[in-house]
């Protein structure tokens, strides 16, 4: 009989809900805890391709994602002027192919958060240290509170206090690819249905889109840049380094920007991979972003978070509890995956952000290439059986 059962999982995004639910069916007991006061829910839209769509429909989330999907017919390029350069179909758009979903982050975190429901979730948590033995794992909370756990799952994203805590410096490595996105919601004031318009030129890129409420459109901003601007993490700051970037862009800049100022789901970042040879030490396993992130570029995140969570969860249960065999399964059977996408995040970083405006001959070489290997990556991992 195994003696793992508790676990902790540290960070409420897509990973850690994830591994809580596979913990749970694979007969473990997770406890999950957020810093932050509630799910997050700004950010990017999600896509799901490929071996995502087996876990998703293993979890019995799919359906429901297809109801809550994006439901794009149009995308549009246009140049400074605002003039249509051309158009494509919605689904080669947006890079996706047959069962393909790209879903709002929000409402995936909201489908995610009901699959798990009845795993302890307590917010407002954050941790003060982390101390391992041969028996268990010492967790100090920043309430002065202390627990035991076997286990601990970082799934706190980029910027992972576990990971800080638990490896040392040279470890990992914080790869930034020189790109920075914000990303928010604005008063539909274009009128678009169903529809996303895309404005790029001088190495930098506006997206504004609408498809489920009419009256809402979600805008994102991305630019290219030199200096590594993670550290400013103020959203006053972020939005007028927005601001600064996009003054003289033209199209439709000013305006977004000026309804920027009153969006309340605002999200900033830069594209950023995190690069480790080992995602174990002891007892603590990194999920998702806080080990592995490709970068919110390559779109592989979430696809990564689930492949990750379904793997860690049942190599634990085929070890039967055996933590030290399941770890080193977890970081042989996911390393290919990982690695693959971490290129494929530079490939997208590189492909777009085009100096000059955007040709119809650019944009089609970009789409066939982006697609195969946006194809290639989303396959090539062969799930295991678990039960």
């Amino acid at each position: 009989m195994s003696t793992i059962n508790k676990i902790l999982v540290i960070g409420a995004g897509i990973a850690g809900p994830a591994v809580c639910y596979w913990l749970r069916r694979f007969g473990f007991s997770p406890v999950l805890i957020e810093k932050f006061a509630n799910i997050r829910k700004e950010g990017q839209a999600l896509d799901f391709r490929g071996v995502a769509i087996d876990i998703v429909k293993g979890m019995n989330i799919y359906e429901k994602m297809c109801n809550m999907h994006k439901q794009l017919e149009v995308g549009r390029y246009v140049d400074t002027e605002g003039n249509t350069l051309h158009e494509e179909r919605g689904e080669r758009f947006c890079f996706r192919q047959g069962e393909d979903v790209e879903i709002a982050r929000g409402d995936f975190a909201e489908i995610l958060t009901g699959a798990i429901e009845g795993i302890p979730c307590h917010f407002n948590q954050v941790i003060d240290s982390i101390k391992q033995s041969d028996d268990d794992v010492k967790v100090q909370f920043n309430d002065g509170r202390v627990e035991h756990y076997d286990l601990v799952i970082g799934a706190d994203g980029i910027y992972s206090t576990t990971r800080g805590m638990v490896f040392d410096k040279d470890e990992y490595k914080l790869v930034n690819l020189g790109v920075c996105f914000g990303v928010f919601s604005i008063l539909n004031y274009l009128n678009l249905s169903h529809t996303e318009v895309q404005c790029e030129a001088n190495q930098k890129l506006i997206s504004i889109w609408s498809h489920k409420n009419p009256k809402m459109a979600e805008v994102a901003f991305v630019f290219r840049t030199q200096n590594v601007l993670n550290n400013i993490r103020n959203k006053n700051e972020q939005q007028q380094l927005l601001r600064d970037a996009f003054q003289d862009f033209g199209w439709e800049a000013s305006k977004i920007l000026e309804l920027m100022t009153g969006s309340d789901d605002f999200y900033f970042d830069s594209a950023t991979q995190v690069k480790m040879k080992s995602w174990t030490k002891g007892r603590v396993a990194l999920l998702g972003d806080a080990g592995y992130s490709a970068s919110p570029l390559s779109g592989q995140g979430n696809y990564l978070a689930l492949v990750g969570a379904y793997i860690f969860a049942g190599e634990l249960k085929k070890a039967d509890g055996n933590y030290t065999r399941a770890f080193s399964r977890y970081n042989e059977l996911l390393h290919p995956l990982v690695e693959a996408c971490h290129k494929l995040g530079v490939l997208v970083s590189e492909s777009f952000l085009v100096p000059d405006e955007v040709s119809k001959e650019v944009a089609e070489e970009r789409s066939n290439k982006i697609l195969q290997e946006v194809k290639i990556v989303s396959n090539m991992i062969s799930l295991p059986e678990y039960e």
